[in-house]
């Protein structure tokens, strides 16, 4: 099957982005509650993940564990469609082999991943700032509070980390996922399918947890500073002061979260990626 549908790729691939992320955005605000805990003056409510679970529906319901969902899906229908959509033109552009050493892959996923992150930065941030204040908000309300206080580069606050997050995720996402397609194809006879596509995305999400949660724990603390209130002057300071306050550990609180957010989210896009590219005659990754 030859790729001709490169702009359909992308919309297919923001769908499946989508799907994953309704699914397992629960997961993702406990997280995001959790990598607050201990900032500043902050108390540790939550402690762990079950408890955050417990705490948050008690104490505001069902509906608190879907704030800042639009943000989020719209999040990913320009973040994702691009970081997704770009990969192979990237990946075609750095190599014409058709079996690419990891590097390359690495390499067309950072690249990807930084573009998307770049035209996405302010769903990101408003997702983060929905999903760290409690009761319900409007997410057009928080776009005129944060112009209004901020002003409009308010929204792009938390820039530089969401970049670094974006490019480490894609890079790793994508360049796991298709070097471990491609090694189970060749060393376990695995056929291109439901099976393999299930095996790579489960491995994948497990990497992208591990790298990724420095990171994500800095953007999150950033993005969700408001003005007047703030903590860290950037990247490095939120790491330093993180550091020395929390110990290395408090880099990877919401870990588990994380990971539990990330499995789901791997299975659930990938699939649904690769089959909806499969139904439209797309070559699969």
């Amino acid at each position: 099957m030859m790729d001709e549908k490169p702009v359909l790729r992308m919309i297919l691939g923001g769908v499946a982005s989508m799907c994953a992320c309704a699914v397992t955005h629960p997961v993702d605000t406990v997280k995001v509650r959790l990598q607050k805990e201990g900032e500043g003056h902050s108390s540790h409510r939550y402690g762990n993940i079950f408890r955050a679970f417990r705490m948050i529906y008690q104490e505001e319901g069902i509906r608190a564990f879907y704030n800042g969902l639009s943000a989020s899906l719209t999040r990913e229908a320009t973040y994702s469609t691009l970081r997704l959509g770009l990969y192979e033109p990237y990946k075609n552009l750095i190599s014409k082999e058709q079996n690419t050493s990891f590097l390359t892959k690495f390499t067309a996923g950072l690249l990807s991943g930084s573009t998307g992150a770049i035209f996405a930065n302010p769903c990101d941030l408003l997702k983060i700032r929905l999903q760290s204040l409690k009761g319900n908000h409007s997410l057009i309300n928080q776009v005129k509070l944060i112009i209004q206080n901020e002003g409009f580069l308010g929204l792009y606050k938390g820039a530089t980390p969401n970049l670094a997050r974006a490019a480490i995720l894609t890079g790793t996402q994508m360049a796991t996922y298709d070097q471990t397609k491609q090694g189970l194809m060749k060393n376990f006879n695995y056929k291109e399918g439901l099976q393999l596509q299930f095996v790579s995305s489960i491995i994948t999400g497990f990497m992208l947890t591990i790298t990724t949660s420095p990171v994500d724990l800095i953007k999150t603390r950033i993005m969700s500073q408001e003005s007047g209130k703030r903590v860290y002057s950037g990247l490095f300071n939120c790491a330093v002061v993180t550091f020395k306050k929390e110990g290395f550990g408090a880099f990877y609180k919401g870990f588990l979260p994380q990971w539990m957010r990330f499995g789901p989210f791997m299975i659930i896009q990938f699939i649904v990626w690769e089959q909806l590219r499969t139904f439209y005659g797309i070559k699969n990754i």
